[in-house]
C-alpha cells in the first residue's frame, strides 16, 4: 500500500530507462533467456536503484556474503532474528553492510553448534566436554557482552495455554514472562504419555514403542481432523531428542500415508504448516498447534538405564531441553519410557538431566511441581475490592475463581460457565495492584485485553470508582451482562 507507494516513488517510468543506466542494464539482464552476468556482480552495478527496488531485503548471513558485494552502500539498519544460532564470523559481514544492528535472540535457546557435522559414532558415548566443544558462541552472545544496550520482550504470546510455557517461565526466565492464562478450566494442555519402551543404544538410538505410540497418536488426532473444516484444523508436529528417532517416526508415517491416502492434506508441503518431524537440533523457530515430544531415551533392552542423555549431559544442554518444550501452542503430548522417579541425580552433575526430570514431573503432576510461588491459578483475591465483587456475583448464584493464572499478570476473578464443564464464561478485570503497575495505558488497556480475547476470554471491566459509588448498580450490570454472554 502506501510504503510501496512511498518505495517505488523515486523510480523512473519505464519507458523513459536508457541502456546504459543502473535499471537498463537490470532490464536487460532481466530479459535475456541465461544472464550473462552474475548477481553479486549486477547487484554491485546498482549501488543508487537497489535501495529503491529493495528497500527490505530478507537475506541469510550466507547470502549476504555470497550477493551484496563489500562496497555496497550501507542499509539504515541490519536486523539479526534467532541470533543465539548466528556464529559471530557468520554475521560480521552483514553488521558491515548497516548503519546500525538490531541483534534480537533468546540465550536460553539453541547455540550455534556443529552437533551433527561428526561420525556416526554414539553420540551418547562422547563426553559432555567433547560436545560443549561444539556448541559455538554466537552473535548474540558476543553483543550482551559488550555492554550494548539490551530490550528485554517480556510478553509471550505463542502459547494459548500457559502451562505449556510456566515451566520454562520458572526455570529459565525467573518467572520474568508475562503470560496470560487460558479461558479453560481444565489442565490438559501438558499429558505424559508412559510407554513400556526400550531403548536401542548402540547404532540403533531409537525407541520403538515410543515410535508406534507417537505414530498411533498422530493417526488418530489426523482423522478426528478431517471432520472439521480445513480452516479449523490444528496444525501438528512431532520432536525427537536424536535424528534416529526422527528418522523411524518418518519412515512410520511415510507408511501411514500410503496406507491412508485421505491424511495426504496434512503433509503438504505447499500448507503452511505442514506435520513436521523433527529433532533437537533443527526444531528451533518451528512451532505447531500441537506437538508430540519422544523423549526416546529409557531403559535398554536388558532393562538398564543410563545418565547419559546425549546432549542433555552437555553444558548448556537445558537449552536444548527448553526448546523442545515451548513448540506447541494449544497442546504438548510427551511420550516417556521413563519417570522422574528413574532419574538419579546423584549420578550425573548435568543440569540438563536435572531440569528433564524436574519436567517429566512437570508433566506428570502439573503446576504444583513447580514452587510455592509458580503453583497457578486460585489464588486469594488481591484486595477487598475483588472479594467485594466476587462475593456480589456468588451472590447472585455465579461460581467465581479468584487470581487465575501463572505468572506475574493474573485475571483477577473468573467465573465458571454453568453449562460447559472445564471453561470460563468471562474474566471479570478490578482496577487493583496489577493494572496501576502496568507501564502504560496500552498495556493496561488495549493490548492487554487484545490478548486475552485472542485466546477466547470474554472480559467485563469493573472500575473501583463505580463500585464504590454504587455498588448495587455495578453488580446487577455485571450480572446482566454475564447473562446475555450465556
Amino acid at each position: 500500500g502506501e510504503a510501496l507507494r512511498r518505495a517505488g516513488g523515486g523510480l523512473p517510468a519505464r519507458d523513459t530507462v536508457p541502456r546504459a543506466s543502473e535499471l537498463g542494464l537490470l532490464r536487460h539482464q532481466l530479459g535475456l533467456k541465461r544472464p550473462s552476468m552474475p548477481i553479486r556482480q549486477l547487484l554491485g552495478q546498482m549501488p543508487e536503484s537497489l535501495p529503491r527496488l529493495a528497500p527490505c531485503v530478507l537475506m541469510s548471513p550466507l547470502s549476504v556474503a555470497q550477493y551484496l558485494p563489500a562496497g555496497q552502500p550501507a542499509f539504515d539498519v541490519v536486523i539479526f532474528d534467532e541470533a543465539s544460532q548466528i556464529t559471530t564470523w557468520d554475521a560480521i559481514g552483514a553488521i558491515a553492510r548497516g548503519r546500525q544492528a538490531i541483534v534480537v535472540g533468546d540465550p536460553k535457546q539453541l547455540p550455534p553448534t556443529n552437533f551433527f557435522g561428526r561420525s556416526e559414532e554414539d553420540e551418547e558415548e562422547e563426553d559432555a566436554e567433547g560436545l560443549a566443544l561444539r556448541d559455538m558462541p554466537s552473535i548474540l552472545d558476543e553483543v550482551a557482552a559488550s555492554g550494548v544496550p539490551v530490550r528485554r520482550l517480556d510478553w509471550h504470546y505463542r502459547s494459548r495455554d500457559e502451562a505449556l510455557i510456566a515451566f520454562s517461565n520458572h526455570f529459565y526466565y525467573d518467572g520474568g514472562l508475562v503470560t496470560f492464562p487460558s479461558p479453560g478450566t481444565g489442565g490438559d494442555a501438558i499429558t505424559l504419555h508412559r510407554i513400556e519402551g526400550r531403548y536401542g543404544r548402540g547404532r540403533g538410538r531409537t525407541n520403538i514403542e515410543e515410535a508406534r505410540a507417537v505414530t498411533a497418536m498422530i493417526r488418530a488426532r489426523l482423522v478426528a481432523e478431517l471432520d472439521r473444516p480445513e480452516a479449523e484444523r490444528h496444525s501438528l508436529g512431532v520432536i525427537t531428542f536424536n535424528a534416529d528417532q526422527q528418522a523411524l517416526i518418518l519412515d512410520q508415517l511415510d507408511a501411514l500415508r500410503r496406507e491412508m491416502p485421505e491424511l495426504e492434506w496434512f503433509f503438504e508441503e505447499a500448507r503452511e504448516e505442514p506435520v513436521i518431524v523433527k529433532n533437537l537440533e533443527n526444531i528451533q523457530g518451528d512451532e505447531r498447534d500441537v506437538m508430540l515430544f519422544s523423549v526416546t531415551f529409557g531403559p535398554d533392552l536388558a532393562g538398564k538405564l543410563s545418565m547419559n542423555f546425549g546432549a542433555l549431559n552437555a553444558e548448556g544442554g537445558e537449552r536444548r531441553l527448553n526448546v523442545a518444550i515451548t513448540r506447541a501452542r494449544r497442546a504438548l503430548h510427551v511420550f516417556a519410557s521413563l519417570g522422574a522417579e528413574d532419574i538419579d541425580l546423584g549420578r550425573t552433575r548435568a543440569r540438563g538431566v536435572a531440569d528433564l526430570k524436574a519436567f517429566l514431573d512437570y508433566a506428570e503432576r502439573g503446576a504444583v511441581a513447580l514452587p510455592a510461588r509458580d503453583e497457578g491459578s486460585l489464588g486469594p483475591a488481591e484486595n477487598p475490592f475483588e472479594e467485594a465483587v466476587a462475593r456480589s456475583l456468588e451472590a447472585k448464584g455465579w461460581e467465581v475463581r479468584s487470581q487465575i493464572g501463572v505468572s506475574g499478570y493474573r485475571i483477577d476473578l473468573a467465573v465458571v460457565h454453568p453449562d460447559r464443564g472445564g471453561t470460563y464464561l468471562a474474566g471479570v478485570e478490578c482496577d487493583g495492584a496489577t493494572y496501576h503497575s502496568a507501564a502504560t495505558a496500552r498495556d493496561r488497556d488495549r493490548v492487554r485485553q487484545s490478548v486475552l480475547e485472542g485466546l477466547g476470554w470474554r472480559i467485563e471491566r469493573v472500575w473501583s470508582t463505580d463500585w464504590f459509588r454504587a455498588p448495587a448498580h455495578v453488580a446487577e450490570r455485571l450480572d446482566g451482562r454475564l447473562r446475555e454472554a450465556l
